[in-house]
Order: structure tokens, then sequence, then C-alpha cells
């Protein structure tokens, strides 16, 4: 179990202690931050891999974010186990196939991993979670850890679990953008994009992506959904999501803002990101005014006219708001939308 996480000083590197054994070891950073050592480590170590300091690692970035949230009560070395235990499954089911031949067998296996009952997921197919699918009752209803453990989760876990496991066993993919929403893209054998909607277990177009989750022209111009993000972006997507889950437990402050303007940099078009740090600027203006009045800042002068800017840059991408509501509707729909194509493939 992991208890703590500490920088042990030697020269030039600092280790990362997640259990007894030394993790990935990351260049020295004396820096604070934030006051919470695990997000500070947390942020150091994601920072480093955007920077090139050290190799780029989806599956460590992903844990780092449920590991800074709970206080470093999380141990790297089981969840590593329970990747490496699936990717076994997956690779021996592509084996009893027949189809190591194929370049998309690895997400067959996944798809059949997340969708139908088999040996590989206990006879448990992963399911939508309903309930608390924005983790409002509980943040940890988003993380992958908990997906793992119920095989029930949403947009943001299934995913981003789908993507750890394709890393591990070799497969190609990629995560993708709609409004308020992640999936999956990856090439068929003949090179064209398929979208995998891991939330109902069914293949969407791009044609039923852009009318369903009412897309509008500019945010398709301006790529800001629908396209694969390159290893890096999807790093920076971890950055954005450690910026949320710090957002949970201390509300908007300046490290949230770090986080999302890192993120930024190396993904200058996630939207994302930009709402991210346009709602922290409005907050920590609001929090400002409540506490000073209308006494002059020019920190707050500042951060005025970043929020501004991002609100521009947010309507030019083409960026619209989701309620909540709608969102629950559409993936009501998409329930919808998979039943009448089993019940057609029946008829």
């Amino acid at each position: 179990m992991l208890i703590s996480c500490t920088q042990q000083q030697d020269k030039e590197v600092t280790t990362t202690t997640i259990t007894e054994k030394p993790k990935p070891i990351f260049l020295a950073d004396t820096t604070v931050y934030c006051q919470d050592k695990y997000y500070n480590l947390a942020f150091q170590e994601i920072n480093q891999m955007l920077e090139d300091k050290i190799p780029m690692d989806f599956k460590r970035a992903s844990f780092l974010i449920e590991w800074a949230y709970l206080k470093g009560n999380l141990d790297y070395d089981a969840f590593c186990k329970d990747i490496s235990k699936i990717a076994k499954d997956l690779k021996i089911f592509i084996k009893s196939k027949g189809v190591e031949k194929y370049k998309t067998a690895g997400n067959y296996a996944l798809y059949e991993f997340f969708t139908k009952p088999h040996l590989m997921n206990n006879y448990k197919p992963f399911t939508y979670d309903f309930e608390d699918f924005y983790g409002e009752k509980d943040y940890q209803s988003v993380f992958v850890t908990k997906l793992l453990r119920t095989h029930t989760g949403q947009c943001r876990s299934m995913p981003m679990l789908y993507k750890i496991l394709a890393e591990e066993i070799g497969a190609e993919s990629y995560l993708a953008f709609a409004p308020n929403h992640l999936y999956i893209k990856h090439l068929d054998e003949q090179e064209k994009w398929v979208n995998v909607e891991l939330t109902n277990g069914h293949f969407s177009s791009d044609a039923w992506m852009i009318s369903s989750s009412g897309m509008s022209a500019e945010a398709i111009q301006s790529g800001i959904y629908m396209k694969g993000l390159t290893m890096k972006e999807s790093i920076a997507f971890c950055m954005t999501e450690l910026a949320q889950a710090y957002h949970k437990q201390y509300g908007y402050t300046d490290f949230s803002l770090l986080c999302s303007e890192v993120s930024i940099k190396h993904h200058k078009n996630s939207v994302n990101a930009i709402l991210h740090k346009h709602i922290a600027l409005k907050n920590i203006g609001f929090a400002y005014k409540k506490k000073y009045g209308n006494k002059p800042s020019e920190k707050m002068k500042k951060y005025q006219a970043e929020w501004l800017a991002t609100h521009h840059q947010l309507n030019e991408l083409g960026h619209r708001e989701v309620s909540k509501e709608q969102y629950a509707q559409w993936v009501k729909e998409m329930e919808d939308e998979k039943s009448k194509r089993q019940l057609q493939a029946k008829n």
C-alpha cells in the first residue's frame, strides 16, 4: 500500500517513491508548484514528460492523476499488475482467434473485452455508469481504477483504459474529443478511420457524431473535435485532468491555471484546457472581488485580460456549452441507436 511519496535528492536526479521499489527517475525539481505534495510531484512528472525530459507514458500519467487525488494511497505496482494481467489475456485471445497477422487484431480484442462477456473480463462487459457520470457525488466515479474494479464508467475512464491497454499490447489507438465527450479512434485494415464509442459499445460515423452532438460548423473547421490526439496531446490532456482533480479538492487556484496553461502550451487548441483556464480565471476573480471588493490589483487586471482572451478563443474555435441534461440525453440516444441496429441485424 502506498502511504507516502517522497523525493530523495541524489545529485542530478529525484526519485518518486511510490512503493518500496524505486519508480521512474526524473530530473530534480525543488520548485513548489502547490502546497499539496502529491499534486506537486504529479505535476512535475507529467510536465517533464511534456518537456521531453523523461519518456512519455500515458499509463503513468493517468495513474498520477488518481494517485494525487487519493493523497498517495494508490499502489502503482498493483495498478501495473492489473493492466499487465489484462494485456496478457488480450494477447491470448488474439492468438486463440488466429488473427495475429491483422494490424487491427489488438483493436478487435479490446472491443470484445469492453463490450462482450468473455473469460478475459470475467464475463462482465463494461457498461456506462448513469448514476454519477460526472463524478459529482464521488469524483472517483470517473477514475480508471474505479472502472477496473466495477466495470462501470463513462466517457473519460473507458477511453483512457482502452488507450492504456492498447499501448500495452502494441495496438493503435487515439483519444478524440466531441463536445463534452471523449472517445477512441483507430485506422482499420483499409486505412480508414474508425470511431469506437465505448459508452454504448458501437462504432459511430463522423456524420452521426456531428449531427447527434450538435457540433458547430466553426468547431469542425477549427479541428478541436474528432481529431486523433498525438501522444504528447494525450499527456497534455492528463495535465488538464490533474487540474480538474485538484479543483475538486481545493477549488480554482493559481495551480489550476498553471496546469491548464502547461496543457495549452503543448496542445494549443485543447478546448478542455482553454475552458478550464477560462472558468478558473473567472472564479479566481470572483473570489478576489468577494474578499477585497474593488481594490486595484495588477494581477487581477492581468487575469481579466486573459479571461477575455480565452472567451474570444473559445468562440472562435466554435465551442458550445453542453448541459448535463443534454449530455445525458445524448448518451440515451446512443443507447437507443445501438438497440435499433441490433434489432435490424437480427431481422
